[in-house]
């Protein structure tokens, strides 16, 4: 089983994958394509960094109530390790490995490919109204 232990704002967090953090997310038994898009969704959230799907895949990871592990995310100075730890977990987890990786490369390049626009976005501020505008 892959695990690991982190700290977020001095409480530590033993977190895995079983089928308890399946069943968590509404992972089930036969229900092939719902579960790839709730595991694509979860992905999504921890590559995305979305902080209510941090809050959810650690409370489902260490059993930890979903209220300690928000209040914990809520006053830490830094979340990276968190979801670089969860988003591995996914990736190496003999539950999870299979799937995770079959859809862990096309969402990170939607974001990559969200930050490449917003990027050229800013870029284009820069230029003067009139070269920003249709013609």
């Amino acid at each position: 089983m892959a695990q690991t232990t982190i700290s977020i704002n001095g409480n530590q967090y033993d977190l895995k994958v079983t089928f308890k953090f399946l069943s968590a997310f509404g992972i089930v038994k036969n229900d092939f394509e719902n579960n790839i898009e709730t595991m694509g969704n979860i992905v999504m959230g921890i590559v995305g960094g979305d902080p209510y799907a941090l809050v959810k895949a650690l409370s489902a990871m260490s059993g930890k109530d979903e209220e300690t592990v928000q209040s914990d995310i809520e006053n830490a100075d830094d979340l990276d390790q968190a979801f670089e730890s969860v988003e591995n977990l996914l990736v190496t987890s003999p539950l999870t490995k299979t799937t995770v990786s079959k859809i862990i490369k096309p969402i990170k390049d939607t974001f990559d490919n969200m930050d490449k626009k917003m990027e050229e976005a800013m870029a284009d501020k820069s230029l003067p109204a009139s070269s920003n505008t249709p013609a």
